[in-house]
């Protein structure tokens, strides 16, 4: 929100936006009804929110974007009218495509580690995130050994063993390079790396 408003972006966070759901954290333990009526949810509200389709929707976690950009056969024939005239817009997509080009970046880190969360290497993102990171820092890396969090949805507040044993090797190469800052699209991914890599 506030990049928007220093790049003279209108954007708003609907009211009624608590409570709802990608359906990741159902879909992740295979409640694949739940999953289904939980993204059915999100569109009826997007179509709403969107104004039937004339402002794009901006999704602020990539888990939560690649899950609802790939849901549409879980939808009621109704809701996949509806989604096909919707424009749902990754926060990576909106921040490099709408904001960057309106900002000027007077504050930058030594050094970052780039952490591409798995949702972004399957929408195709990477390089895009590579970019806003390097508007904000002359040295950036991405692990040789970045891949899956194993969060999946919530898990990993549940069983923080399976973010620890999937991240070692990725921890271990953040930890030697000891960046300024690590970057992530994902909160849920932040919370598991930055428990093992100590890292925020």
């Amino acid at each position: 929100m506030e990049l928007s408003q220093r790049a003279g972006m209108r954007v708003y966070i609907p009211s009624d936006a608590a409570g709802i759901c990608c359906g990741t954290p159902f879909s992740s333990k295979g409640f694949n009804r739940a999953h289904d009526i939980a993204a059915n949810a999100a569109v009826e509200k997007f179509w709403r929110w969107s104004g039937e389709g004339k402002l794009p929707v901006v999704i602020d976690t990539s888990p939560c974007s690649y899950t609802l950009k790939t849901s549409r056969p879980s939808m009621t024939p109704e809701n996949q009218k509806r989604f096909d005239r919707l424009r749902l817009l990754d926060s990576i997509e909106f921040v490099h495509d709408q904001l960057l080009p309106r900002l000027t970046v007077w504050t930058q880190l030594d050094s970052v580690a780039l952490l591409p969360v798995c949702s972004v290497t399957k929408m195709g993102l990477t390089a895009k995130l590579e970019g806003i990171a390097k508007a904000c820092s002359p040295d950036v890396s991405i692990p040789p050994d970045a891949g899956c969090c194993a969060f999946a949805g919530d898990r990993g507040f549940l069983f923080p063993e399976l973010t620890k044993s999937a991240t070692k090797l990725e921890a271990a190469e953040v930890r030697e390079k000891h960046p300024d800052g690590c970057y992530f699209s994902s909160r849920t991914c932040e919370i598991g790396m930055t428990r093992v890599t100590g890292h925020v």
